[in-house]
């Protein structure tokens, strides 16, 4: 186990386990993610919001995604989708208006391996109509990003709920830029022009909203491989799910993600590492920031 200090502020955004509690105590969160191609993202994405101590996990997906959810992770609830050539059907937003409807979500997470959607614009700019309503955080990953990113600036929201996880090449698509010059700068522009909050992930991770900007301490390059983004996607939504806003739930998703960063390296080396390791070390990092105190 690593040794180190914990800032108090993010030991303190632990949520409480109470002795008298049950599954619903510690909130519900509905995730949408996965492709034929990208099975393995909405996968990790899922086993990771389950990790993160969310009373209960909904995905929805496509079929060829469904099997392979149910089988890493059979705890979770799976709302099976419509396919079109590999990725959502338009049909999609049923289920999820279904989903929403029969369960009390505290928390959504979208986007890892979607993919790229037919009719993307029409998609989302109902899907949006959709998630305003509910008040609830939200979550956007992968190519849900742009799409989600271009209606909140044409549809500006003072409250703040929304939070975007993009690696370099996701924001600069996102937010129309060619290349990024000043990160701390233009991750803090992107932020204010929506007024929500942007996690930025590369060799470091930075948070920027309307309060500025928040740099991790904790990462490691063993972060740098297939599906660590996934899970960050979805501890961050399961975090969300259990009550925290998404500026508290971006802080501890990225405190935490480091972390377990930190504990696979420890582990595993440098160039060994799988996404799947991170998910099975998320409950060390737990513990090592005093999870067990809580």
């Amino acid at each position: 186990m690593l040794i180190r200090r914990h800032p108090i502020e993010i030991i303190q955004l632990l949520p409480k386990r109470l002795k008298e509690s049950h599954k619903g105590t510690f909130g519900q969160v509905l995730l949408v993610a996965g492709s034929n191609k990208y099975t393995g993202a909405a996968a990790l994405m899922a086993e990771a919001a389950l990790r993160s101590g969310a009373g209960l996990v909904g995905m929805v997906c496509t079929h060829l995604t469904a099997q392979v959810v149910r089988s890493r992770c059979p705890e979770v609830i799976v709302f099976e989708a419509q396919e079109d050539a590999g990725v959502f059907h338009k049909s999609v937003l049923d289920i999820i208006k279904t989903a929403i409807n029969n369960y009390n979500f505290s928390a959504i997470g979208i986007g890892p391996g979607i993919g790229l959607l037919k009719n993307e614009s029409d998609i989302y700019n109902s899907l949006m109509e959709m998630l305003m309503p509910l008040k609830c955080p939200v979550l956007f990953d992968a190519e849900a990003m742009a799409p989600a990113f271009k209606w909140l600036k044409e549809n500006r929201q003072l409250e703040q709920r929304f939070v975007f996880t993009p690696h370099p090449k996701e924001f600069m698509r996102m937010v129309g830029l060619e290349s990024v010059t000043d990160v701390n700068k233009d991750v803090l522009l992107a932020a204010k022009s929506i007024s929500q909050t942007v996690i930025y992930k590369s060799h470091f991770t930075i948070i920027g909203s309307n309060e500025g900007i928040w740099r991790s301490p904790t990462g490691s390059q063993a972060l740098a491989t297939a599906g660590s983004g996934d899970v960050l996607a979805g501890l961050i939504s399961g975090l969300m799910a259990q009550g925290l806003d998404v500026s508290q739930g971006a802080k501890l998703g990225v405190y935490l993600h480091g972390l377990v960063g930190e504990l696979a390296e420890a582990e595993f080396g440098l160039r060994a590492v799988l996404a799947r390791d991170l998910c099975n070390l998320i409950s060390k990092a737990f513990l090592a920031v005093g999870d067990n105190n809580v």
